[in-house]
C-alpha cells in the first residue's frame, strides 16, 4: 500500500482535474447502469403494442408512468447515451493528462534525484541500469497512471453500478450468479503475484540489456578494433532472449486467467439461468425482469473482464514503481545545507589531516597529512593503484573520508556547504565530458547556465547568462579560440556526442576553456595529457601553464618528465605518502620517485632506440 500513497503524491497537484475525471466516471457507470435497467422496460414497450398510461418503472423506490412508452424510452435511451459518451471522453481525457503529468513530474524527480546521488554510488551502479529506471520503468509506469488507473476506475464503478442494478432487480438471483466470485478471486491474487515477480525480472534484466548497449556503442572502436562482434553479439542475445522468456511468462499468465474468468464467470451464468427459470415457472419474477437481469449480466462480464487484466497491470506496475522508489530512497547530496560555511574564495590553503579512506573493506589512503598553501603546484605521482585520483576526489568531496579530515582555510570540508565547496574547484582530466551542444555552452557550463537564447531556461533555473565575451576570452586563454574560429558556425557549432566531431587536443582544449571559465581558486588535473600525442600535449601544456596561473593546483600525471616543474612533488605508495619534495631533491634521495622516474626514463629510452 505504501507505494500506492507515495504514486498518488504524484497526483496531488492535479487534485482538481482527478476530481472532476471522477465525476466523470460517476456518470458513466449510472449511464451505464441505466441503460441495462431500460433495456427490459424496452423490449416490453417494443411487443406490448400498447397506449395509454403505463407503468414503465418499479425499482423499488418509484415508478414512472407515461402515456408514450416507445417515445419515452428512445428519449431515455438516447439522453443516456449521450451523456455516457461525453462522460467517458472527460474520464478518458482528464486522467490521462492527471496521469501523464504526474509521471513527468516522477520522471523528472528521479533524474534530479540521480543527478544528486553520490559519486560512489555511480561507481557500482551501471549506467543502463539507471537509464533503464528513467525509461523502461518509468514507461511501465506511465502506462499504469495514464491508462491502465484510469480504466481500472472507469470499469470498477461500471461494475458496481450493474451489480447495484442486478441486485436492485432481484437480489435472490444475483447472489446465484456472484457465486462464483469467490473461485475466481484466489487464482486472481496468486495470478497478481506471479506477474510482479516475473514483471520484476524481466525489467532487472532489461537493466542488462540497456548496459550491453551503452558500453557496446560508446566502445565501438574497440570492438571493431579486436574483432568482437560476435562475443558483443552473443552476450547481448543472452540477456536479450532471456528478457524474451519473462515476457513471454506473463504472457502466460494473462493466457491463462482471461479463459478462467471466463469459464467460471459462464458458470456462474448458467447457475443464473437454470434458477430464472424456476422462479419465471412459479411466477415469482417477470419475463420484464429477467430481460434487465439479463442485460446487466451481460454487461457487467466487460468491466470484470477488464479489471482482471487491469489487476495483472497494475502488478507489472508496481514491480516497476518499487525498482524507482529503491532509486529514489537512496540518500543524495545535500548542496544547501543549513548552518553549513560558505567560503568566499581560497585564503590560505588546503590541509589533509591523518586522512584516511576505506572503499568497501579495502584500505585506500591510510593516515595521510599535508599541508597545501595558496597558489602552490603540488604533483602527486605513484605506481598504478596507489591512491593518486582517490586523494583528489576527497577534496571536492566525492568521497568522505573515513578518517581523519580536510580543511580549506582551516575549515573542515565537511562543515562547508558542498555546492559551495565544488564551486571552489576544477577539474580537467584524462576523460574529457563534452556534450552534445554548441561549443559556447560547453565552455560555459561550469556557470550553469544556458548562452543559446532561443532555447528557454529551464524553471528554476533563471534568465541565460548572456556575457558571450566571457566566454571567448577562456577559450583564448586555453589557446583553443584559434580552431574554434574556423569552424563552420565558429562558438555557435555543435560538436556532436562526447564532442565527436573534434579532435582530442581540441576536446582537451575546451575542457580547460571551461575550467578557465568557471574561475576556481582550486585546480585538479588528472591525466590531462596523457591520452594526447606530441604535438597536441604541447599546446594542452601551455594553455594548463597559463590555467595554473595563480590557482592552487594538483597535478596527477603519468608522465613524471610533466610534473619536474611543480613546487612540490608527493609520492604515495600503498595509500601512504612515502616521499616529499621538489624533483631534483627526491631524484637525490635514490628512492621510490628515482625509481619510478628512472624505469620510465629507461622505457622511453628503449623506445627511442
Amino acid at each position: 500500500m505504501e507505494v500506492y500513497f507515495r504514486l498518488l503524491k504524484f497526483v496531488r497537484p492535479y487534485r482538481a482535474r482527478f476530481i472532476l475525471a471522477s465525476l466523470c466516471m460517476l456518470v458513466f457507470s449510472a449511464t451505464n447502469g441505466a441503460l441495462a435497467y431500460l433495456f427490459g422496460p424496452a423490449i416490453k414497450t417494443l411487443f406490448s403494442g400498447s397506449g395509454g398510461r403505463e407503468i414503465l418503472f418499479r425499482a423499488g423506490f418509484f415508478d414512472i408512468k407515461t402515456s408514450n412508452p416507445a417515445l419515452f424510452v428512445v428519449a431515455a435511451i438516447t439522453i443516456i447515451a449521450v451523456l455516457k459518451g461525453f462522460s467517458s471522453y472527460g474520464n478518458t481525457y482528464l486522467m490521462g493528462y492527471v496521469g501523464q503529468m504526474a509521471i513527468a513530474d516522477l520522471r523528472r524527480k528521479l533524474y534530479d534525484h540521480i543527478l544528486r546521488l553520490p559519486y560512489g554510488y555511480f561507481v557500482v551502479n551501471s549506467t543502463g541500469n539507471l537509464t533503464s529506471r528513467l525509461t523502461n520503468d518509468i514507461q511501465v509506469l506511465q502506462k499504469l497512471t495514464a491508462e491502465t488507473l484510469a480504466v481500472a476506475l472507469k470499469q470498477m464503478l461500471a461494475a458496481i453500478a450493474l451489480a447495484a442494478v442486478i441486485l436492485a432487480i432481484d437480489w435472490k438471483l444475483a447472489l446465484v450468479t456472484f457465486i462464483v466470485l469467490p473461485l475466481i478471486s484466489y487464482p486472481l491474487v496468486r495470478f497478481g503475484k506471479a506477474m510482479k515477480r516475473v514483471s520484476g525480472k524481466g525489467q532487472v534484466t532489461m537493466g542488462t540489456i540497456m548496459s550491453f548497449l551503452h558500453e557496446a556503442i560508446s566502445g565501438i572502436r574497440i570492438v571493431k578494433g579486436f574483432g568482437m562482434e560476435s562475443y558483443e553479439s552473443e552476450r547481448f542475445g543472452r540477456e536479450n532472449y532471456r528478457f524474451a522468456r519473462y515476457v513471454i511468462k506473463a504472457v502466460k499468465i494473462k493466457g491463462v486467467s482471461i479463459p478462467l474468468m471466463e469459464t467460471l464467470g459462464a458458470v456462474g451464468f448458467a447457475f443464473a439461468i437454470w434458477y430464472a427459470s424456476q422462479r419465471i415457472t412459479a411466477g415469482t419474477l417477470t419475463a420484464e425482469e429477467f430481460l434487465s437481469f439479463f442485460a446487466a449480466a451481460i454487461m457487467l462480464y466487460q468491466p470484470l473482464k477488464a479489471l482482471n487484466a487491469v489487476h495483472l497491470d497494475v502488478q507489472q506496475g508496481l514491480a516497476s514503481a518499487i525498482r524507482i522508489f529503491e532509486v529514489m530512497d537512496m540518500e543524495t547530496e545535500r548542496f544547501d545545507e543549513a548552518g553549513k560555511k560558505t567560503l568566499g574564495g581560497l585564503s590560505q590553503g588546503i590541509e589533509f589531516r591523518n586522512v584516511s579512506f576505506n572503499y568497501g573493506n579495502k584500505e585506500i589512503l591510510k593516515d595521510v597529512s599535508l599541508n597545501i598553501k595558496k597558489g602552490e603546484r603540488v604533483a602527486i605521482v605513484g605506481a598504478s593503484g596507489a591512491g593518486k585520483t582517490t586523494f583528489v576526489n576527497l577534496i571536492p568531496r566525492f568521497y568522505d573520508v573515513t578518517g581523519g579530515a580536510i580543511l580549506v582555510d582551516g575549515v573542515d570540508t565537511r562543515d562547508i556547504a558542498l555546492g559551495r565547496l565544488r564551486s571552489l574547484v576544477a577539474i580537467v582530466s584524462q576523460d574529457v565530458t563534452l556534450f552534445d551542444d554548441t561549443i559556447r555552452n560547453n565552455i560555459a557550463y561550469g556557470a550553469l547556465r544556458c548562452f543559446n537564447t532561443e532555447r528557454p531556461a529551464s524553471k528554476g533555473i533563471g534568465a541565460p547568462l548572456n556575457d558571450a565575451s566571457a566566454v571567448e576570452e577562456a577559450a583564448k586563454a586555453a589557446n583553443a579560440d584559434g580552431f574554434i574560429s574556423k569552424l563552420p558556425a565558429g562558438y555557435d557549432t555543435v560538436i556532436g556526442e562526447g564532442g565527436a566531431r573534434l579532435s582530442g587536443g581540441e576536446r582537451q582544449r575546451l575542457s580547460i576553456a571551461r575550467a578557465f571559465f568557471k574561475n576556481a581558486p582550486i585546480l585538479i588535473m588528472d591525466e590531462a595529457t596523457s591520452s594526447l600525442d606530441s604535438v597536441s600535449e604541447r599546446e594542452v601544456e601551455r594553455s594548463l601553464r597559463g590555467l595554473m596561473e595563480g590557482r592552487t593546483a594538483f597535478i596527477i600525471a603519468h608522465r613524471l618528465s610533466t610534473v619536474k616543474n611543480a613546487d612540490r612533488i608527493i609520492v604515495l605508495s600503498g595509500g601512504r605518502i612515502v616521499e616529499s619534495g621538489r624533483h631534483a631533491e627526491l631524484m637525490n634521495l635514490k628512492g621510490e620517485y628515482s625509481r619510478l622516474y628512472s624505469m620510465q626514463f629507461a622505457g622511453l629510452k628503449e623506445g627511442i632506440d
